[in-house]
């Protein structure tokens, strides 16, 4: 029996069931700073500067708007655009043909952005369609500095999409990140829409480096 029960300690097997038993328990004990890490790794946020002008990506108008409220409070820019071409579907329901541009726009005016200051561009159906818009206007403006605002689990993905290009045609991109929803960005994995924007933003993530 004693023999029986060493050789099975000793089996390859055994080793093996052993080695996943405890890395699993591993993982489990340290799943909330690897779980944190990897929303972390999705947000490369610039320290805030002064800029020619700010663009702020459609989607998430709440959030985004304050953000752009905010960056103007801190004197840190006198132009805002706002991209977004789509209709989110809520109002199409409603009848009400609100691109997401200008839908962030409003949210931004509400927030303390003067309505003079504040340009929607109802242009781009993508982060790729709005950054080809956004360097044209840039170019045309003669925009040497821009702010380009998302949302923070976005800002990895951003980067890799602004910043090759606008630094080819002499433009500095600055990064800065809104709100990612209503949760603690820091537990993202505790709350339903925390899940799916990190689990969409990698899938995004793999896909914007495999297309381009």
């Amino acid at each position: 029996m004693r023999e029986r029960l060493r050789r099975t300690l000793r089996s390859r097997a055994f080793r093996l069931l052993a080695g996943i038993v405890v890395a699993v328990l591993l993982l489990w004990a340290l799943r909330v700073p690897i779980l944190r890490g990897i929303g972390a790794f999705l947000v490369t946020e610039d320290v805030p500067c002064r800029v020619d002008a700010v663009y702020v990506l459609g989607g998430s108008a709440e959030m985004r708007g304050q953000e752009a409220a905010e960056v103007y409070r801190k004197g840190l820019a006198r132009r805002f655009r706002f991209t977004g071409a789509p209709v989110p579907k809520p109002l199409l329901v409603e009848g009400i043909h609100h691109t997401e541009a200008l839908q962030t726009r409003n949210v931004a005016v509400r927030s303390g952005l003067p309505d003079s200051l504040a340009v929607a561009m109802d242009v781009g159906t993508s982060t790729w369609e709005e950054s080809m818009h956004i360097l044209d206007d840039a170019k045309a403006q003669g925009f040497d500095t821009i702010m380009v605002v998302s949302s923070r689990f976005h800002l990895r993905r951003i980067g890799l999409v602004f910043r090759g290009r606008f630094r080819a045609q002499g433009i500095t991109v600055v990064l800065h990140g809104a709100r990612n929803g209503p949760y603690d960005e820091a537990r993202w994995w505790d709350d339903e829409e925390g899940l799916l924007m990190v689990n969409n933003e990698y899938v995004k993530l793999v896909y914007y480096l495999l297309k381009y």
